[in-house]
């Protein structure tokens, strides 16, 4: 009863960090072009795993700022983290609104570093349609900074190291796979209207995913143009909620 009890106030303790951050609004891209359906598509909400690209597109463009000042934050932050020693859901959300409060941007690939030229080079090497068809505006916007692509949000809370605050590819037992496969693999899911009120479950679409942190909102890390932005769910078009594998979530009364 006690580990239950534990279990549950971290999972409350993550939505009312989530919430504190959070204003009512959403947040629209750096640019605006067209969506061309292709992983050319600046604007696209297209992921790889860290070893292959999947093509895919964006849909809208949300109205609004909602951002504070463009200052980006390396440091990562556990402070706010209920059970550092132990991959949870309440954790994984309040490290994926830290990625969104500290300007996190996106390039194809990458789970949470520092975009070093040198990584921006391999990466431009690695995926020439999805990265270097788009350097020019990574150079000028995320440079610098930490990034990620949508699953890398995920997968680099899964590699984080406590101790040395280290994100350390292949981990904790998180294997580098695509979001489609970490569908395929989730015992647990559901249609997207079915959504529990869970903190830290991951909302899915082919080709895609996001961090859901409560009260309809998610982080995900949306494109090339956006970086990693707070979306309303009921505004995107993800069709399936799941427990993420080798994340931890709280067990029902």
């Amino acid at each position: 009863m006690k580990q239950k009890a534990v279990k549950q106030m971290a999972v409350i303790s993550a939505a009312v960090f989530c919430l504190t951050f959070l204003s009512g609004c959403s947040e629209k891209p750096a640019v605006s072009e067209p969506e061309n359906g292709t992983e050319q598509s600046i604007t696209g909400d297209a992921h790889p795993d860290s070893s292959r690209p999947e093509q895919n597109r964006d849909e809208d463009s949300s109205d609004g700022a909602c951002r504070e000042p463009e200052i980006r934050h390396n440091k990562l932050d556990i402070s706010g983290f209920s059970d550092p020693a132990h991959k949870n859901s309440g954790d994984l959300a309040v490290y994926a609104v830290c990625a969104w409060k500290n300007k996190w941007g996106y390039v194809w690939g990458t789970f949470g570093q520092v975009l070093t030229p040198s990584l921006l080079e391999a990466k431009q090497k690695q995926y020439p349609g999805g990265v270097g068809s788009h350097a020019a505006f990574i150079r000028a916007h995320w440079l610098g900074g930490r990034t990620t692509d949508c699953t890398g949000l995920i997968k680099g809370y899964g590699w984080l190291n406590p101790d040395t605050l280290e994100i350390e590819y292949g981990s904790n037992g998180m294997p580098d796979v695509t979001c489609d496969r970490m569908f395929d693999t989730a015992e647990v899911s559901g249609p997207i209207e079915t959504i529990p009120e869970i903190p830290g479950l991951a909302v899915w679409r082919s080709g895609h995913i996001g961090v859901y942190i409560g009260n309809g909102d998610v982080i995900e890390a949306r494109g090339t143009a956006y970086g990693v932005v707070r979306t309303r769910l009921a505004d995107r078009d993800f069709t399936h909620w799941m427990k993420i594998p080798y994340i931890t979530y709280p067990t029902a009364e």
